[in-house]
């Protein structure tokens, strides 16, 4: 498979856009890379266990300076496979980034983000409205002569005047 890169890129981009096609590409690209992550963990394993047999003069006994000059020599592959996952974990991002930036699904997503505002507006009207209503109703000038305006009523206010010890 010998394209050039602008080939690659253009029918990446198509193959994008096109939501049929978008899950083809993603596991044809996601599967391509995890294989070659794959491969590389595998290659590092094997010569990882190949320089750890080999003992130089010098070592410290039991194999500690192989075992270390091994991890040491096969960290380069261990990276590029973690760069092949994370490089996987990238397409899944760009297929989410395609997906939710389709004209439908922004439009929706924007018509519920208005719908969700104009119900809180609502609810804080509301509440603004009664919580004013009650002040008016609390300030309001005396219902007789002889009470003071704006005075705070007491709970006996409510039940009506009881006497006390008949």
């Amino acid at each position: 498979m010998s394209k050039d890169i602008a080939t690659r890129v253009t029918t990446g981009v198509q193959a994008l856009a096109l939501p049929g096609q978008r899950e083809g590409w993603q596991a044809q690209h996601r599967g391509s890379l995890l294989t070659d992550a794959q491969t590389y963990d595998a290659l590092a394993d094997a010569i990882q266990a190949d320089l750890k047999a080999r003992r130089l003069d010098g070592d410290l006994p039991w194999g500690i300076s192989a075992a270390a000059r091994a991890r040491k020599r096969v960290k380069p592959l261990r990276d590029a496979a973690k760069a092949m996952r994370q490089a996987a974990k990238a397409i899944n991002g760009t297929v989410a980034a395609y997906e939710e930036t389709q004209p439908e699904v922004v439009l929706k997503r924007r018509e519920d983000k208005a719908l969700r505002k104009a119900q809180r507006k609502q609810q804080l009207g509301a509440a603004a409205h009664n919580s004013a209503q009650a002040t008016l109703q609390r300030l309001a000038p005396a219902d007789s002569d002889d009470g003071q305006a704006g005075a705070p009523k007491l709970l006996g206010d409510y039940f009506g005047k009881q006497q006390r010890g008949a």
